[in-house]
């Protein structure tokens, strides 16, 4: 069995550092803050069967960059036992090539990064413009909505899907699903699996009819990797990978926007005045609220973070969001600052050879939302009693409900040629 490193740990009677706690859900903020300026940016935790959370900016950078001693893969074997994986505890089922190291990790990234590139996502910005006018509509002449419900658990999962080009009309199962899935809900795993079985069938009857829809998918169906077709089920998981990443980290980030401008009337003024301001806003956001919570690297070659002596075989989780607060890189970090000069250096899309592919994408996403909330909606007051956070943040950090109301206003794309699942 393996056994931790001697690392720093917790001060007498603290609680063992764990994210997926509703104590950590509550606090993270406070936690991080307290292991960066505590003297433990680097604490050992014995649960999920043992790991090394991490806190500091330069670590978790240093980290993200070196793959060949800090490694994604799932199946790494260390004196007998199986570790690895990209989450602490892993996931059931491999992520496609964020679970996977150089070179084969970059293989199937080489294939799949010029469908999100940002001239891709340029040219797909009428289509996420029409799809944020249709999903808004639902809702605009009520006067009110449920950011999460209503917006947030929509857009996203609807783009990746017509994106992608699996079955528009089953973006509300997949979504249903993953989001089950990130929250670690009572039958998730089921979910998961049935969405997984149906990638595969969608894989081969698209391999039966000689080509899937245009873009990445039938990109995957067709290339070759060390002189071999990609085999079905690898196609599969790296679509079922492109569609989980494209749904909750977005999805939460949405609500963490909304909830902030509403509670920072400056900054709301700001932006309505000046719209360009919003794309460098957006990143100061996905600092401030990292969307995911952190990823994990497995140890596979005797080095030391902080002071700290690591060893083949120990896990460690990257506190992403402790990262992005980190006073020594983000001065007066706790802060929206539309003006911070190095705010495009936040890891809320991590870093290095693992980042976000569809990184592009998910900015793209939020941008086009802020300025149509602030367009068509200029006006919205979130209900504040009505609010709930997600009770824990194993993967994702965000709001459960964000109940807002707002001027009512007309509908935008009634006529639309290309149409969207039945309101």
């Amino acid at each position: 069995m393996i056994q931790p490193s001697p690392t720093p740990i917790e001060p007498p009677g603290a609680e063992p550092f764990d994210h997926h706690t509703p104590e950590f859900a509550e606090h993270w903020p406070e936690v991080y803050r307290a292991m960066r300026e505590g003297g433990c940016p680097v604490v050992h935790s014995p649960r999920h069967g043992g790991f090394h959370a991490v806190a500091g900016y330069d670590d978790i950078r240093r980290i993200l960059q070196e793959p060949e001693t800090f490694a994604s893969g799932r199946e790494l074997e260390f004196d007998g036992q199986v570790v690895g994986g990209a989450t602490v505890p892993v996931t059931a089922s491999r992520l496609g090539m964020m679970e996977m190291d150089p070179p084969r990790s970059l293989d199937y990234r080489r294939l799949i990064a010029p469908y999100f590139s940002a001239r891709t996502v340029r040219e797909y910005q009428p289509r996420l413009d029409h799809i944020v006018d249709w999903v808004l509509d639902r809702v605009i002449e009520s006067g009110r909505m449920d950011v999460v419900g209503d917006l947030g658990a929509m857009l996203p999962p609807l783009v990746i899907v017509d994106l992608l080009g699996l079955p528009l009309e089953r973006w509300e199962h997949y979504a249903h699903a993953l989001h089950l899935g990130v929250s670690h809900q009572k039958g998730s795993a089921r979910a998961i699996v049935a969405v997984m079985q149906e990638m595969r069938d969608l894989v081969g009857q698209w391999r039966a009819a000689g080509s899937g829809p245009a873009g990445v998918c039938t990109a995957l169906l067709e290339a070759e990797v060390d002189g071999a077709p990609i085999d079905d089920d690898l196609v599969a998981e790296l679509v079922f990978m492109l569609l989980t990443g494209g749904v909750d980290t977005t999805t939460a980030q949405i609500s963490n926007v909304v909830v902030h401008l509403d509670g920072d009337p400056d900054l709301r003024r700001l932006l309505l005045d000046d719209p360009d301001a919003i794309d460098p806003v957006t990143d100061e956001l996905l600092r401030l609220y990292t969307p995911g919570t952190g990823a994990a690297r497995t140890v596979v070659a005797p080095t030391e973070i902080a002071g700290s002596p690591l060893r083949p075989g120990d896990r460690v989780f990257l506190g992403i969001g402790s990262g992005n607060r980190d006073e020594s890189v983000f001065p007066d970090a706790e802060r929206v600052d539309p003006a911070r000069a190095n705010t495009h250096r936040h890891l809320a899309f991590g870093y290095g050879i693992h980042r976000c592919v569809g990184a592009y994408l998910a900015k793209a996403e939020l941008v086009t939302v802020t300025r149509a909330l602030l367009d068509r909606m200029p006006d919205f007051a979130v209900d504040r009693a009505g609010l709930t956070h997600r009770p824990t943040i194993p993967l994702v950090n965000g709001w459960t409900t964000v109940p807002v109301r707002f001027t009512p206003g007309p509908r935008a794309a009634d006529g639309l040629a290309t149409a969207l699942p039945s309101a």
